[in-house]
């Protein structure tokens, strides 16, 4: 009998330890599914009415112009804005531009309609099946589209796999994948805004990183046109994206005698090439259509925002890095870890290098480069995420290199990694429930609620300045600002045609029939304030001649880059009555975010609008500037 016990628990014990090798030989197979089934369950289990909203809506944009409202040149967006009315997805509607002549575009590129296309239709025929509203934005659709981008994450997660199994053993992949997937802001932004680009990015990178391996490998053409597919849809959806060409070009480049070779192998492979263009070109096709038809150019940048755009010359490398309000480094610490495995990797795979950090150097610095650096309501710099199956190899190598020393080095650099994934959790927890802001957070705010799970009224007034999506300027917190005067009257003491006296002896401004604008005030932003804002209020009174008719004027304040306007606002003045008094107009305007430069030119004034002149006095502009907490 004892011998009987003996051997079945050697037998059980023999099984056990089977399946502790089975699991050891696919741990990260396992950690790979185990991350994608707790994504699905998430996002599936987190689907808000407004998924088509803001950028989504405006890459998404195309489709229902297109398959619904017979739209697809977007000549006529009346639907949308009806759209828009009843739902309240975006303000204002940015998400379409004008051509040069005036006429209406789509702002965005379609390369992410292109993967939101079978979704769409997906949803677009359980609407019609099911009597429910067929427009585009119903439940059909978000449900849909939600489906569409968890599987581009899982897909976007398996390449990523197959990249890190390709370098290095179950233990270190499963490890990269944790550490990616929950310790980062990777978390957010492919499960609750996974409609958004960095999801398709992540993966077409993924996809194009493997393709290059496996090329460099085999020499295949089948890798070489997927490497060139990828690049181009890239580029659809965000052109700076193009750069990952760099990834192909340099892969294997160690020397110039590398280099002569690879060139060499890729003249051999000309014909291949040539039908890979041939194939991107294809693919770029309906843009480059919808440009000329539009604009008479088949390449045409339709980010026509001066406000928003490219600085190469004055990136924001310690604000997007450490920054209170988006700093990478600040809200995912844990990727330290792979900025410091490219050196690993240059000491133990020469071959890859030069391709990997050239591609995220350059990409960072265009990242960084943005002048709305901190991306709109991202948790850390969502922009980055795209780079992360980069920052996957080399976290990989610095793991395999650490876990290699001895005992007292590894294991407080995992336990650290461990604690920032608890830290990322929590901080990703207070970003759901408006503990974390992801607009507004300061140095102050961020300490104040440090670990928190609830937030004060006191707290609060750490942020940012509030600022109200419509457009609509409502000064409400005076009492925190300090006040100066620039100017109290913009005509004083200037000898003018427009310049009139009254009997009593005050002079007064004459805007003339003939004249469209009155005199502006104009100061650069340095010149108003040393801060991220200030708050203006420009004042004046006005008298209109007796029979005044036509279109009332406007009070135009707005900020110029260039020349060209952001930031416009031209609220009507309407007046009490159009006798031969004296109204008081007062507004109220807030400089947009961001001002793009210190050197834009903040600007005030009347904009006469109809044909008819009329007289302007104690025209005032007041700045408040925030009192220093």
């Amino acid at each position: 009998m004892i011998s009987f016990i003996f051997v079945k628990s050697l037998s059980v014990s023999h099984f056990t330890f089977i399946a502790m090798l089975k699991i050891l030989n696919n741990v990260s197979k396992i950690t790979l599914i185990l991350a994608c089934g707790l994504i699905l369950i998430y996002r599936i289990n987190n689907v808000s009415n407004k998924e088509i909203s803001w950028d989504v809506l405006g890459y998404y944009l195309y489709l229902p112009a297109t398959f619904v409202y017979d739209q697809p040149m977007l000549n006529d967006y009346s639907w949308l804005k009806k759209i828009n009315n009843e739902k309240d997805l975006t303000r204002p509607i940015y998400q379409v531009t004008l051509n040069d002549e005036g006429e209406p575009m789509y702002f965005f590129l379609m390369g992410m309609s292109f993967f939101y296309l079978p979704f769409f239709f997906a949803g677009h025929a359980i609407a019609l099946l099911n009597g429910i509203p067929a427009d585009g934005f119903s439940l059909p659709y978000q449900y849909a589209l939600v489906l569409g981008g968890i599987f581009y994450t899982i897909l976007g997660l398996f390449f990523l796999w197959k990249i890190l199994r390709h370098f290095f053993s179950e233990g270190i992949s499963a490890l990269v994948i944790i550490i990616i997937v929950f310790a980062t802001n990777y978390i957010h932004h492919l499960t609750l805004d996974n409609l958004g680009t960095v999801n398709v990015l992540f993966m077409l990178l993924s996809i194009i990183i493997w393709n290059t391996i496996r090329w460099h490998e085999t020499f295949k053409n089948k890798h070489l046109i997927v490497v060139g597919m990828g690049i181009v849809m890239m580029g659809l959806v965000k052109p700076s994206e193009i750069t990952a060409i760099i990834i192909f070009i340099l892969w294997g480049v160690t020397s110039w005698k590398s280099i002569q070779e690879k060139l060499i192998k890729l003249y051999e492979k000309k014909a291949v090439i040539l039908v890979t263009i041939g194939i991107g070109l294809v693919m770029a096709l309906p843009q480059m259509i919808y440009w000329y038809l539009k604009t008479g150019s088949p390449i045409y940048d339709s980010y026509k925002n001066p406000g928003v755009g490219l600085d190469f010359f004055s990136p924001h490398i310690v604000k997007a890095l450490f920054s209170y309000r988006k700093g990478w480094l600040l809200y995912t610490p844990v990727m330290i870890f792979s900025l410091i495995g490219f050196n690993f990797i240059y000491r133990y795979n020469k071959r890859i290098f030069f391709a990997l950090f050239v591609y995220w150097i350059l990409a960072f610095y265009i990242v960084v480069s943005w002048s709305e650096w901190w991306y709109g309501a991202a948790y850390s710099n969502r922009a980055l995420i795209t780079t992360y199956p980069i920052l996957a190899i080399s976290l990989g190598y610095f793991l395999s290199f650490i876990l290699k020393r001895p005992k007292i080095y590894w294991i407080p650099i995992i336990l650290i990694m461990c604690l920032l994934l608890c830290l990322n959790q929590f901080k990703w927890w207070q970003l759901r429930n408006y503990i974390l802001d992801p607009y507004r957070t300061t140095k102050a705010y961020y300490w104040a609620t440090f670990l928190k799970t609830s937030v004060s009224p006191e707290d609060t007034k750490l942020l940012m300045v509030e600022r109200d999506s419509r457009g609509i300027y409502n000064f409400k917190n005076e009492e925190d600002y300090t006040k100066k005067v620039l100017n109290f009257e913009i005509f004083d003491g200037e000898v003018s045609e427009n310049i009139m006296s009254e009997s009593n002896g005050n002079q007064y401004y004459q805007l003339k029939n003939d004249q469209e604008y009155s005199i502006a005030f104009s100061y650069k932003f340095k010149e108003l304030t040393s801060t991220d804002h200030v708050w203006l209020r420009a004042s004046a009174d006005l008298r209109y001649p007796v029979g005044f008719e036509g279109p009332l004027p406007s009070l135009v304040m707005t900020m110029e880059h260039n020349g060209k306007c952001y930031g416009y606002y031209a609220p009507e003045l309407k007046i009490d009555s159009l006798d031969n008094g004296w109204n008081r107009i007062v507004f109220d305007y807030l400089t947009p975010d961001p001002v793009r430069t210190i050197n834009d030119v903040f600007k005030c004034y009347i904009w006469k609008r109809g044909k008819i002149g009329f007289d302007i006095d104690n025209f005032k502009l007041e700045v408040f500037e925030r009192t220093a907490k």
